[in-house]
C-alpha cells in the first residue's frame, strides 16, 4: 500500500512540474515523418494559424475569413464580417488572439480579439503601400506574428520593412511606439521564440543564398530586441543522413533543393526550429527541423510520397496545436486543404499557453 501511494504521488508530483500529464518526458524529433492531409478540410488561402482555446484558428486571406477547425473534423467560420485582409495570428499572455492584416494601398493594422468576439484595434494604417519605400516608422507591412509572456507582440515584415515588435503598455498604443529589429532584414515571413523566450526566429527569403533562412534576435528581459545575426543557411544542409527520405526529383541532396523559398517557422518545447519551405527547384516541399543550435539537420516533415502532389507546392503556415500540443499543422500559399502529422514534441507556445 505504501510502494503503491509512493507512486502515486511522484506521478502527481511530476505531471505538477510539467503541466501535461500524458506528456512527461517529451522526446526530440528524429528522421523523417510523414504529413497526413485533413479530408475534412475546406481549400484555404490560409497564412498564420494558432491554437486558440481548444481550436485552430486559421487566418484566410481571400475571401477574408477567420476559420476555426476542432478536432477530430469540425471547420467553422470564427469571424468574416469587418476583415479586410488576415494574415498572422498568435495569442498573447492574456489569451487573446492576435491578428494582423495587409493590403497595399488599403489597410495594415495589428488587432486583438477576445474569446467572446469582441475586437480591439491596436495600431493601423490607411491608404499607404510601404512596398515601394523602406519606412523607418510605423506599422508597415506587418504579417505573421509571435507573442512574448510578457507581453510584447513582434511581427514579420515584407520587402523591406523587417521586423518590428511593440512593447506592452496600460496605455494605448500609436505607431511611434514601433520599434524596429535592427538589422532590418527583408523578406521576412514566419517568426517564433525559444522556449526560454531569450531568442527571436525569423525566416527570410533574401534573394542572396547565403542570407536565405534563419535570422535571430536577442530577446532583453523586458521584450525589447538586440542586435541580430544570421543563424541558419538552409543551403549549407544535406539530406543524406536522413533515411527514409523520398529521393528529390531533381536527385538534389541540398537542403535548398526542398526549401527554395523559406515561409513559415515554429519552436517546439525543446528548443528545435521547424522551417516550411516551397518548391525553388523541383525537388518538392518540405519542412526542415533543425536543433536548437542551429547545426545539425535533426528531422524533415514530407508528404505521403505515393500521393503525386504531396504537400502543399508552397508551404507556408506552421502551428502546433491538438489536445496534448504534439500536432504540427501546415498551411500552403494558394488554395490547399490542411496538412498535419503528430510529433513526439509539443510546440512551445502551445506549452505555455494551455
Amino acid at each position: 500500500m505504501r510502494r503503491v501511494f509512493l507512486l502515486l504521488f511522484a506521478a502527481i508530483q511530476l505531471t505538477s512540474a510539467t503541466g501535461w500529464g500524458a506528456e512527461l518526458a517529451p522526446n526530440p524529433v528524429s528522421g523523417v515523418y510523414i504529413a497526413e492531409k485533413m479530408a475534412s478540410s475546406p481549400h484555404f488561402n490560409a497564412k498564420g494559424m494558432a491554437w486558440w482555446n481548444g481550436r485552430l484558428m486559421i487566418a484566410n486571406r481571400e475571401p477574408a475569413k477567420l476559420y476555426t477547425f476542432t478536432p477530430p473534423d469540425k471547420f467553422e467560420v470564427f469571424k468574416e464580417q469587418g476583415l479586410t485582409n488576415p494574415f498572422g495570428v498568435a495569442v498573447d499572455p492574456n489569451g487573446r488572439l492576435l491578428l494582423t492584416e495587409n493590403k497595399d494601398n488599403v489597410l495594415y493594422r495589428l488587432a486583438r480579439i477576445t474569446a467572446d468576439g469582441k475586437e480591439q484595434t491596436l495600431l493601423k494604417e490607411t491608404g499607404v503601400n510601404h512596398r515601394n519605400k523602406n519606412p523607418k516608422t510605423g506599422l508597415c507591412t506587418p504579417l505573421m506574428l509571435a507573442a512574448h509572456p510578457n507581453g510584447t507582440i513582434y511581427w514579420s515584415g515584407y520587402p523591406s520593412t523587417g521586423t518590428r515588435y511593440l512593447l506592452p503598455s496600460s496605455k494605448g498604443f500609436s505607431l511611434e511606439d514601433v520599434k524596429i529589429a535592427s538589422p532590418q532584414v527583408g523578406h521576412s515571413y514566419g517568426i517564433g521564440l525559444s522556449p526560454k523566450h531569450d531568442w527571436l526566429y525569423v525566416t527570410s527569403q533574401l534573394p542572396d543564398a547565403k542570407n536565405r533562412g534563419v535570422w535571430r534576435f536577442p530577446v532583453n528581459q523586458d521584450g525589447s530586441l538586440g542586435k541580430g545575426k544570421f543563424f541558419i543557411a538552409v543551403d549549407q544542409f544535406t539530406t543524406t543522413h536522413l533515411k527514409d527520405l523520398p529521393p528529390a526529383k531533381d536527385k538534389s541532396d541540398k537542403l535548398l533543393g526542398w526549401l527554395g523559398r523559406i515561409h513559415g517557422l515554429a519552436v517546439d518545447r525543446l528548443g528545435y526550429i521547424y522551417i516550411g519551405g516551397s518548391h525553388g527547384k523541383p525537388s518538392g516541399s518540405a519542412v526542415a527541423v533543425f536543433t536548437p543550435d542551429g547545426k545539425k539537420l535533426a528531422a524533415m516533415i514530407v508528404g505521403d510520397p505515393q500521393v503525386s502532389l504531396g504537400m502543399p507546392s508552397n508551404v507556408y503556415g506552421l502551428a502546433f496545436g491538438g489536445d496534448d500540443g504534439r500536432t504540427l499543422f501546415i498551411s500552403g500559399k494558394g488554395k490547399y486543404r490542411l496538412y498535419r502529422v503528430r510529433l513526439p514534441v509539443a510546440g512551445e507556445v502551445v506549452s505555455r499557453t494551455k
